[in-house]
C-alpha cells in the first residue's frame, strides 16, 4: 500500500476471542495488522466478483424450461 492511516476500530468479540487479540495485539501488532489487511482484501475480491458475476447474469440471455 502506498499511502496508510490509524483507524480505531471498536469490536464486541467473545471473551476468548477479544483476549486473543488483546495478547496478539501486545505481542505481534504487526501480525494482527497482516490478518486484519488480509480479511479486508478477501472482502474486497469477493464483493468485486459478487457484481462481476451478478452482471453476467443479468445480461445473460434467460433460458424457459418446458
Amino acid at each position: 500500500m502506498s499511502e496508510s492511516r490509524s483507524v480505531n476500530l471498536v469490536l464486541s468479540l467473545p471473551s476468548q476471542l477479544a483476549d486473543e487479540v488483546e495478547r496478539v495485539q501486545r505481542t505481534n501488532p504487526e501480525l494482527l495488522v497482516r490478518v486484519i489487511e488480509y480479511g479486508m482484501i478477501r472482502r474486497a475480491v469477493f464483493d468485486h466478483l459478487e457484481g462481476v458475476f451478478a452482471l453476467h447474469r443479468s445480461s445473460a440471455p434467460s433460458i424457459e424450461m418446458t
